[in-house]
């Protein structure tokens, strides 16, 4: 049975270009093959279940790898045409303080069956339980090789995914397609993942959450920087502020060169002067020992620890008897609390993967591969990933877009 076109990858991307490629068929025939038992599952998990759809602050600059790519991709199909096509699909979007979409219902389960339907409907047919092995070219046309059977196609577009979170069905593997036929791809790093550190005194606070500011410093100069919620985990730390940053963590991780430190700033809208004063003010509190000194400033579990890597011992001393260079040492861990970094979680943690299909392969005004006439690739795949906050989902929605309609155009 031979298609119009082949859509290899029933993710974002896939279901996304499903819908725009199916609007226009008039007729021709397009499949989605996707090798997990169901199409976007790693959708059903964004936005922890909410699926943060899209940032209306999206630009190039919120995108690494090939940021030019990201570039193309939004110029043509922007944030504002992205929430106009979800409410077109019955996806009506709310837009939040920080810039990030959510679907109004907050249900990431809405956005793909939203996707899933429309693609049915438009008469996309979506083949489950699919892994694709080889692309072979046929002539014009494209020969798709699965496990048990092969499909012909005029044209094909690969979006595949990434390597990352393998639980949801990332898998490096994808990535063959095009490489098998010679196109260059750049390293596989994990991105927006939990970084580890020595955990010698996180242990002690793991599973609190704090509103903290997290400064990376590479062989001490400052790497990256982000405020936000942080959470401590037995094995380091986590969290929105965290994963913003964790991408500077995993190259350094790929590349082994030089160290890294997470600074901790647990009460960033505080100069060290206030939080100076606020601690001598506190050591002269009547009947309280040092357990309690930071009580009310810091979550106590929080203060405590702070007090032991600032060495300020023991917890049951006096809070009078607290010496100004105890107290300079308290203020100081608080601001800048350093956490040797160890590495990441990997591509089991990860939302993202950094690296894939190299730019230089892509055509950036319709996203088809240089040096395989009639196959295209959107999504993860290709050498673009985007910083915490929908802007990855962005990516997928707006390249899905272009290469659809280089393929239309090709009809």
């Amino acid at each position: 049975m031979s298609y119009d076109v082949i859509i290899v990858g029933g993710g974002a991307a896939g279901l996304a270009a499903a819908v725009f490629l199916g609007r226009c068929a008039d007729g021709r025939r397009i499949a989605v093959l996707e090798k997990g038992p169901r199409v976007g599952k790693k959708l059903m998990a964004t936005g922890n279940g909410t699926c943060n759809l899209t940032n209306i602050k999206a630009t190039a600059v919120d995108y690494h790898g090939a940021p030019r790519l990201a570039d193309a991709a939004l110029s043509t199909f922007s944030v504002a045409e992205t929430m106009d096509f979800f409410t077109s699909i019955g996806v009506d979007c709310a837009v939040r303080e920080d810039g990030k979409v959510y679907p109004l219902s907050e249900q990431a389960g809405a956005v793909l069956d939203a996707l899933r339907l429309e693609a049915q409907a438009l008469g996309v047919e979506i083949i489950c339980d699919t892994k694709v092995t080889a692309l072979k070219q046929q002539g014009t046309a494209w020969c798709v090789v699965c496990e048990s059977t092969t499909y012909p196609a005029r044209q094909v577009l690969v979006s595949v995914g990434g390597a990352a979170a393998p639980a949801l069905g990332g898998s490096a593997e994808g990535y063959r397609l095009l490489t098998d036929l010679g196109c260059e791809k750049k390293p596989l790093f994990p991105s927006i993942v939990q970084v580890r550190t020595v955990t010698d005194f996180v242990r002690a606070v793991k599973g609190i959450r704090v509103d903290a500011t997290v400064t990376l410093r590479t062989d001490g100069r400052v790497a990256a920087q982000s405020t936000g919620e942080v959470l401590f985990t037995d094995y380091g730390l986590s969290g929105p502020a965290v994963m913003f940053v964790s991408r500077i963590v995993a190259d350094w991780e790929r590349q082994k060169k030089g160290e890294i430190v997470a600074c901790l700033d647990l009460l960033p809208d505080w100069d060290n002067d206030k939080l100076l004063s606020r601690i001598r003010q506190r050591s002269g509190l009547k009947g309280r020992t040092l357990e309690d000194l930071l009580t009310g400033l810091l979550h106590k579990r929080v203060g405590q620890t702070v007090l032991r890597v600032a060495e300020v011992l023991p917890l049951t001393r006096e809070v009078e008897s607290l010496t100004e260079e105890e107290i300079a040492r308290i203020v100081k861990t608080i601001k800048n609390w350093k956490l040797p970094v160890t590495g990441t979680q990997g591509f089991g943690g990860a939302q993202v993967t950094a690296g894939g299909i190299a730019a230089t392969e892509i055509e950036p005004s319709t996203f088809a591969v240089k040096r395989l006439p009639g196959v295209y690739a959107a999504g993860e795949v290709l050498d673009v990933d985007g910083n915490c906050g929908g802007f990855n989902l962005q990516f997928a929605w707006s390249s899905a877009y272009v290469a659809s309609q280089a393929i239309i155009h090709n009809w």
